[in-house]
């Protein structure tokens, strides 16, 4: 029983980390000091969800679908209330960063679609775009708990705010170039990418089968 409980506390610590994104958002919004600060704590509790649940998934091979979308839902929603309270404190820069963004995600998100849809496979994160969000992340952060200090140095927003776009768009052109990749072996190879039900392999993985196919284990 115990084993399997331990198996849905990834699903529960995303659940949580989603529930979280209201009072962070309304707390931050209030501006006081004491408010500010427990609206640092809630965060913060959210990050800790955000890392164990991985850790406990992995460690105790929980890992699923499902986990993986709640992960990425709740790791979005808490972006997206991040960046409602900063866009409500600092408006222009990071409203700009917010729709480089949206686009960003419209595209991965349909693009992802239309390969589930063509092969029941859900494309996990890759490094360029963990990098890519960490980075974001770290931005979006330091401009949430500097927020008294950064609103007299204006350019210095301005900076991480393009930071934040670059990164963006870095993201951008490496999930379009794989997703190219992976739709052209579909269209040229769609018996090896169909009928393999090993998930989020590139059209690299395949050429290197196809070389040295008897380093696969029978």
């Amino acid at each position: 029983m115990g084993k399997k409980f331990i198996k849905h506390v990834p699903n529960i610590l995303s659940f949580i980390r989603i529930i979280l994104i209201v009072p962070v958002i309304i707390l931050y919004m209030q501006n006081t000091t004491p408010t500010f600060i427990w609206s640092i704590v809630l965060l913060v509790i959210s990050c800790l969800t955000d890392f164990f649940d991985g850790k406990i998934a992995r460690r105790f091979d929980a890992v699923s679908k499902l986990g993986k979308a709640l992960d990425g839902a709740a790791d979005k929603l808490m972006q997206l209330g991040l960046f409602l309270c900063l866009i409500f404190v600092y408006g222009t820069p990071v409203l700009i960063v917010f729709c480089v963004l949206v686009v960003k995600e419209l595209l991965m998100g349909i693009e992802g679609l239309v390969y589930l849809i063509k092969t029941n496979r859900v494309t996990a994160a890759k490094m360029h775009g963990k990098v890519a969000s960490f980075v974001i992340d770290v931005c979006m952060v330091a401009l949430f708990l500097l927020r008294d200090i950064l609103l007299t140095v204006p350019w210095v927003v301005w900076a991480i705010c393009g930071l934040c776009i670059v990164m963006a768009v870095y993201a951008s052109v490496a999930y379009n170039i794989m997703y190219y990749r992976m739709f052209k072996e579909l269209r040229e190879h769609p018996e090896s990418v169909l009928g393999d039900e090993t998930e989020d392999k590139t059209a690299e993985d395949y050429k290197e089968e196809e070389k040295e196919p008897e380093d696969v284990p029978v």
